[in-house]
């Protein structure tokens, strides 16, 4: 009795003492709820049997009989082998009718032409469009300055002259480290001729027309196709010491 004696002093000390009549009231309260049994639920109404005319009673899937399996199953279609590749459809040919006028007199019908044009050789079906002609463009004209000269013009002894363009007021020959013998001047006025300052120390022979004068010949006019030789006189000795050919080939009007 001590024990319990303390044991409820504490709990009344620690306010727990409701928790302890709880406890105890459950403990009294189990044996009389295992003792209770509960009511078990009425049983469940058996299923009514099937009758043999019911349709449900009939199974889904009949039964195949040993003579069934000879018999030869018929399908719908033609037997295709899987692996044999489609064999493509031929294009079909369109046909046109082309209706010719009616003729002016008598009882002449009218014909019709059928025409059948060839299939493409691509996969789908239509007409083979012409190739497209390619034309190459002409190559430009070369384009020269007004009043310039095509010429050729160097030493008369060596075999090829060279040549160029040459414009109004310009020296020949055109190498800056040489003095000039030459200098075109211009066109004259009927545009036909070329005019070149000429060098004293120089003497011209050939196609040319001196002007003022022959015995002085100050300046030089060349038409195209023209040529002319210039003899360079040392003034010591009186005598060429060299010579220069002018070859006028074109003038560009």
């Amino acid at each position: 009795m001590t024990a319990v004696t303390n044991t409820w002093r504490q709990l009344v000390r620690r306010r727990l003492w409701p928790v302890a009549l709880l406890l105890l009231a459950a403990l009294a309260a189990v044996p009389f709820v295992l003792a209770s049994e509960p009511e078990l639920p009425p049983p469940a109404d058996p299923l009514p049997a099937l009758s043999k005319g019911d349709e449900l009673a009939e199974p889904v899937v009949a039964k195949v009989a040993a003579g069934d399996r000879a018999r030869r199953r018929r399908v719908l279609g033609v037997r295709k082998d899987p692996f044999r590749p489609a064999t493509p459809k031929k294009a079909k040919k369109a046909k046109s009718t082309v209706k010719q006028p009616k003729p002016s007199s008598g009882d002449q019908k009218p014909s019709t032409t059928e025409s059948t044009p060839s299939p493409s050789t691509g996969g789908g079906g239509g007409f083979v469009d012409p190739a497209p002609s390619t034309t190459t463009p002409a190559p430009p004209k070369p384009h020269f300055p007004a009043g310039s000269l095509l010429l050729r013009f160097g030493n008369a002894t060596s075999d090829v002259l060279p040549g160029g363009l040459v414009r109004k007021l310009e020296p020949l020959p055109p190498d800056a480290s040489e003095e000039p013998l030459l200098v075109y001047l211009g066109l004259t006025k009927n545009k036909k001729k070329a005019k070149f300052l000429v060098d004293a120390a120089l003497t011209p022979t050939g196609d040319g027309t001196c002007k003022p004068h022959p015995s002085s010949c100050e300046t030089i006019e060349l038409a195209a196709g023209e040529t002319e030789f210039f003899d360079v006189i040392d003034s010591e000795t009186g005598e060429p010491s060299a010579q220069y050919q002018l070859d006028l080939v074109r003038i560009n009007k």
